[in-house]
């Protein structure tokens, strides 16, 4: 092969190649679809004007004022119906917020009820200490008005039947008394002692311990320590 013969299939290789460029050139630029490309055209957004025809196309639909009456009423059902269960929950929240409410308030209440119970509980068993107290004061009083009347009877027995009491008689009954009476409520005593005569009331008063005597004569009516005084100097 000599040189003109390579030239010559140079040329016809390189022809070729040029040939073949150009002519995908042509198709990239007139056909890019072969390759799998939008055109530019391809990737404008429709106008305005081709969407109205394209709707244009579309059937319409004709409704009877039967039906368009018919459809407005459902409409406004649905409606209501979507208001009605609005209020519906906004009502359930108040109720379920003011039950929560009323269950504080209603715990708040029994905490007191409890409070308040236990309180009378107390007061109740208070009342039922006072009561018994007072029983055993009551018959404590009884006991002493008894013995009380029992001395006095005494006394006037020895009167009506003339019998002088003789001094050591009398001492030995003062002793007995003057014994029970130290054991016995101060307060008591002075009542005892209030309806004694003055003598008797001395007499008893010196028997006692001192200091029993002292808080005996403490709770007497200052009238009548007065005169078991006066009955201590004649």
């Amino acid at each position: 092969m000599n040189v003109k013969q390579a030239l010559l299939i140079l040329l016809i290789v390189l022809g070729s190649l040029i040939f073949l460029f150009l002519a995908l050139l042509g198709l990239y630029k007139f056909a890019p679809g072969f390759f799998g490309i939008q055109s530019d055209e391809q990737k404008k957004e429709p106008k305005p004007e081709e969407i109205k025809e394209q709707f244009k196309s579309e059937p319409k639909v004709v409704l009877s004022k039967y039906e368009y009456d018919e459809w407005l009423q459902k409409s406004f059902n649905a409606f209501a119906v979507v208001k009605e269960n609005q209020f519906l929950v906004n009502y359930s929240k108040y109720l379920q917020d003011s039950l929560t409410i009323v269950n504080s308030k209603l715990k708040e209440i029994q905490t007191d009820n409890i409070k308040l119970i236990d309180s009378l509980n107390k007061i109740h068993t208070l009342i039922n200490e006072k009561k018994l107290e007072n029983s055993k004061l009551l018959s404590q009083i009884s006991q002493k008005e008894k013995e009380l009347a029992e001395l006095k009877s005494f006394l006037q027995k020895q009167k009506e039947s003339g019998k002088a009491l003789t001094d050591s008689a009398k001492l030995e009954v003062y002793k007995t008394f003057a014994k029970i009476y130290e054991n016995a409520n101060p307060e008591e005593v002075a009542k005892v002692i209030e309806n004694l005569e003055d003598k008797d009331a001395l007499a008893l008063l010196k028997l006692m311990n001192k200091k029993k005597a002292g808080k005996i004569i403490d709770r007497l009516k200052p009238e009548r320590s007065a005169q078991i005084l006066e009955a201590s100097f004649k």
